[in-house]
């Protein structure tokens, strides 16, 4: 394997602000998926997006792809059956990597990409999709929970969500706690959490907590 990063693991975890997220992926969206996702055997993404699929099937409305990077996720629902897919990511060098994307028959995978911060209020009508898939958003640990609440806010009733967070951050950042309030206030059903491991490949210098990823699946109430 070659571990030869043009932009390393620790420089993603490193983030902390919106503006980190946009100078970092600007510098490494034309690269992420070969010296990322290739490289790493990262699988987080295949997982969120099986999660999805086994609870929603093939939903009846749009779905977002939160975080949606070059596309890896968008790829896998698509081949999964879902019709209508829109991409959200912070980074418009990432949804340009997105735009490329295709299915098997030439269609793009996404109808819409939209460039947005998650810590603000996204231009999208309340109860809008019938399904949020969000693999990679909530894994550096710059965004907190409350931004969950504009992704239940733009779900609609019924619909499934699958949100992975890294492990590190469940519950030091109060994730854990945030997916219980939100239960007990009648928002989202509750939680299927799953423990999967982010990556295939054994890498060094990478506290082990950050290796897993919480993947949380549950329906908007």
């Amino acid at each position: 394997m070659n571990n030869e990063m043009k932009i390393s693991l620790q420089d993603a975890y490193a983030v902390e602000t919106p503006d980190d997220s946009v100078q970092l992926y600007k510098d490494w969206a034309d690269s992420y998926d070969e010296d990322f996702i290739a490289a790493t055997g990262y699988v987080a993404f295949q997982r969120a997006a099986g999660f999805f699929l086994k609870q929603q099937g093939r939903p009846a409305g749009p779905v977002l792809d939160v975080g949606c990077g070059t596309g890896a996720v968008g790829s896998v629902l698509r081949d999964g059956g879902v019709a209508v897919l829109d991409g959200i990511d912070i980074s418009q060098e990432m949804l340009d990597e997105a735009g490329k994307k295709q299915t098997a028959d030439g269609a793009a995978v996404y109808t819409r990409l939209i460039q947005a911060d998650l810590t603000g209020t996204i231009a999208i009508a309340d109860n809008y999709y019938a399904g949020i898939v969000s693999a990679g958003t909530f894994t550096h640990g710059h965004l907190g929970p409350e931004c969950l609440d504009e992704l239940w806010r733009v779900a609609a009733p019924a619909a499934v969500c699958s949100i992975g967070v890294n492990a590190a951050h469940f519950d030091s950042q109060g994730f854990a706690d945030k997916f219980s309030g939100d239960v007990a206030k009648g928002v989202i059903s509750e939680p299927e959490i799953n423990v999967i491991d982010t990556f295939t490949e054994k890498l060094e210098n990478v506290d082990e907590y950050s290796l897993q990823t919480m993947i949380v699946v549950c329906r908007i109430l």
